[in-house]
């Protein structure tokens, strides 16, 4: 039920242009010396991943380790916002992903690691932070909601992925953000980055989506088919930030849910929803 992350290079390399911006030339005439190679785009997504492997996500309770999910669910890049080479990962121990990381460069600054961690766990989790630290939110404030004139989730895979992209289509969202609080519309990453299930949970059925400004992560959207069978299972959604802008979320034309911008994230490693950075390694 996970949507696989391309495999083939000269594929990942395709992707990974797309993704972080790079734009084939247009004409003969165009000045291409300055685009990177497929061999360093490849190198900048191993990159990450090797600096990502280095964090460790365990369960509060126990003490357990939460295995990370072993592929980027999202490259994206974002030059309005001064963005580059950035990625989306998460952890799960089974079923929905209980942390989300957005990892990212700022332009022209190649030796700092920027990290956007939001939690969507229902338990407590500790990250622990390579040599600088932990990050240990007590709670969640992820609540779910039903979808209540949504037909019964279908028996069949392929058609429940055709009514989670529909529900999710439902949903419009925009954010306040900078320069002078300005209204930004963003838009839904229409291909689910995560499939999962829990039965132990009665989570049938799931998908993450990503909502976004261009291809820039502002705000998770999990939908699922929660109940004890797929028969007796309803949708429910849920919403989690993934940006200190103020974002408000519609659902066929009506405001469901909405956060104010976020006070305080660079120095709040209680906080559900925290920006930090760190050196990138030699």
């Amino acid at each position: 039920m996970k949507w696989c992350w391309m495999k083939a290079g000269a594929r990942l390399a395709v992707l990974a242009m797309a993704a972080l911006g790079v734009v084939a030339p247009s004409s003969a005439g165009d000045d291409a010396t300055d685009a990177p190679s497929a061999d360093d785009l490849k190198a900048r997504l191993r990159r990450a991943e090797e600096h990502v492997r280095r964090f460790e996500l365990r369960d509060a309770a126990d003490d357990k380790a939460i295995a990370m999910i072993g592929r980027p669910l999202l490259s994206f890049g974002d030059s309005a916002r001064n963005h580059n080479n950035g990625t989306l990962w998460a952890w799960s121990q089974s079923g929905r992903p209980l942390v989300f990381m957005e990892l990212y460069q700022y332009s022209g600054n190649d030796a700092t690691w920027v990290h956007a961690v939001t939690l969507t766990a229902p338990r407590q989790v500790v990250l622990i932070i390579p040599e600088s630290g932990r990050w240990e939110p007590p709670h969640t404030p992820l609540e779910s909601a039903p979808i209540t004139d949504a037909p019964p989730p279908a028996e069949k895979e392929p058609a429940r992925l055709r009514q989670l992209k529909e529900l999710a289509r439902r949903f419009t969202v925009h954010e306040f953000w900078d320069p002078d609080n300005s209204h930004y519309d963003l838009r839904l990453l229409v291909r689910p980055v995560h499939r999962y299930a829990d039965a132990a949970a009665e989570i049938q059925d799931g998908a993450a989506f990503i909502i976004a400004y261009g291809t820039n992560p502002e705000a998770v959207l999990l939908i699922e088919a929660l109940g004890p069978s797929i028969d007796a299972a309803r949708w429910r959604y849920s919403l989690a930030r993934s940006s200190h802008a103020e974002l408000h979320v519609e659902f066929d034309g009506r405001e469901v849910w909405r956060t104010d911008r976020a006070s305080e994230i660079n120095s709040g490693a209680t906080r559900p929803y925290w920006v930090f950075a760190s050196p990138v390694e030699p």
